[in-house]
């Protein structure tokens, strides 16, 4: 396909079915990839996808793409484009977390280490450093 796929959904009008009605492409993003309810991408993904094995009658001899087939095809690929950015998005996120975590723990320790260097400290040399902050 030469155009970009959410280039021709947006010319073709595509929408996909859910539980809860046919989405465009804009409100597929809302969709959660995960849900304990039927209205999730991959249940979105799985209808695609059995819409296009539907259509698709096997033949050893021909093998014509008409344009429902290239409809349907297109409207999977874009489920999985946003399936896919969706899981980068959520890895993305939680190595951001766990990154945040870490540098709390080592700020901490950091913290640890200094408090004990201070206290480390004469009585004199303390009693300067107050006077040095006045």
């Amino acid at each position: 396909m030469s155009i970009n796929i959410f280039e021709y959904a947006s010319r073709k009008k595509l929408r996909f079915a859910s539980t809860r009605g046919e989405l465009s492409v804009e409100q597929l993003w809302d969709v959660p990839l995960r849900s304990r309810d039927d209205f999730n991408l991959n249940i979105i993904a799985k209808a695609a996808s059995k819409a296009v094995k539907e259509a698709t009658e096997e033949s050893f001899v021909d093998s014509t793409r008409t344009a429902l087939h290239v409809r349907l095809e297109t409207t999977l690929e874009i489920v999985k484009s946003i399936i896919e950015t969706k899981i980068n998005d959520e890895d993305t996120a939680k190595k951001r977390a766990d990154n945040k975590i870490e540098r709390e723990r080592l700020l901490a320790i950091l913290a640890e280490k200094q408090a004990g260097k201070l206290s480390a400290l004469s009585e004199n040399e303390l009693k300067k450093r107050i006077e040095a902050l006045e």
